[in-house]
């Protein structure tokens, strides 16, 4: 019998919202899948989608099991206004919300905040929210357009816009509070008209310190409060990753993107690329630590002036 090829260990690859290939989305084995279009049936529709059709996305939730793993698709053509505060009241452990298409294309699926009480409330665990057009900017002073406080939350590869005009805007764009630990914000394009700010952009909060936080490879050009920042972390949230962001806060005067309260929050700020509008001494710019922050910073960038290059921020340790 001839002896077969030893290949050692198959590699292995965590993909938690599927593989997209120019033949579909593969999913992993055992999870249901439906689909969400606010247009209905299309002509020529493949029959897989035909039968799991919903018209809303409360609609697709509610076809998902707990803890399984489900998949809601969101498909190209959709539209949908956030009015409430339980938008997600179908929202289940695991469930999975993956947008088709390039969410910064006008026919993206796409979600617009168009009342102040309008919230997407993630409180149940491993939930994960990929590609969609997320326009939190329908409505004079949107109180919190998301607000998670479920563990191991993971919002990646969205289109968010927080800010179209002085009388639409989020008040906070995220708030990551009690109970959000493991929270992930990867691969977003993050968006906002200048100066039209929301008070923070993504606030770490909450009685119970959320930890292992990881906020990486995003791009954030929007305006926040001059002092707090795109990311401002308020408790002691602790191993937490911030890496390998282009941020730029276009507030007027804006000393901060990145914002360590004096509080004992720890872990690593690294390779990122900040940019601030007040003209000050820049090393103390754009990354801001309190005295009580014990976060550790390698290889980030501020630049607080037009045709200047980035200075190293913080200053390097002796």
């Amino acid at each position: 019998m001839a002896q077969l090829p030893n290949y050692g260990l198959v590699p292995f690859q965590e993909v938690g919202a599927g593989i997209t290939t120019v033949f579909g989305t593969l999913v992993p084995p055992g999870s249901k899948v439906t689909f969400v279009r606010s247009t209905g049936p299309q002509d020529q529709d493949p029959p897989q989608i035909a039968a799991a059709l919903q018209l809303t996305l409360d609609a697709g939730l509610k076809q998902c099991r707990s803890g399984m793993r489900d998949y809601v698709f969101v498909l190209p053509g959709h539209t949908e206004n956030v009015t409430t505060a339980t938008f997600l009241s179908s929202l289940v452990a695991g469930t999975q919300i993956i947008g088709i298409g390039d969410p910064k294309a006008s026919n993206a699926p796409k979600f617009t905040w168009t009342n102040t009480a309008g919230s997407w409330a993630i409180s149940v665990a491993n939930v994960g929210i990929f590609r969609l057009r997320l326009l939190c900017d329908a409505a004079n002073g949107i109180t919190t357009a998301f607000n998670v406080t479920g563990s191991g939350v993971t919002l990646a590869g969205n289109y968010i816009s927080w800010a179209a005009g002085a009388a639409l805007k989020s008040t906070i764009g995220i708030t990551v509070g009690s109970g959000a630990t493991d929270f992930a914000f990867r691969g977003n394009y993050v968006t906002g008209t200048a100066t039209h700010n929301v008070t923070d952009g993504i606030k770490v909060l909450g009685a119970t310190v959320p930890s292992n936080l990881v906020i990486e490879d995003n791009v954030m050009m929007a305006s926040a409060t001059a002092a707090n920042g795109l990311i401002n972390v308020t408790v002691a949230a602790l191993n937490c990753l911030i890496r390998r962001n282009v941020i730029a806060n276009t507030m007027t005067s804006s000393t901060a993107c990145i914002n360590i309260g004096n509080v004992a929050a720890s872990g690593i700020i690294s390779e990122n690329y900040v940019s601030t509008l007040n003209d000050g001494t820049v090393t103390d710019q754009g990354i801001v630590q309190g005295a009580g922050s014990l976060f550790r910073a390698f290889q980030n960038f501020s630049c607080d002036e037009p045709k200047k290059s980035g200075t190293l921020t913080p200053a390097a340790g002796t």
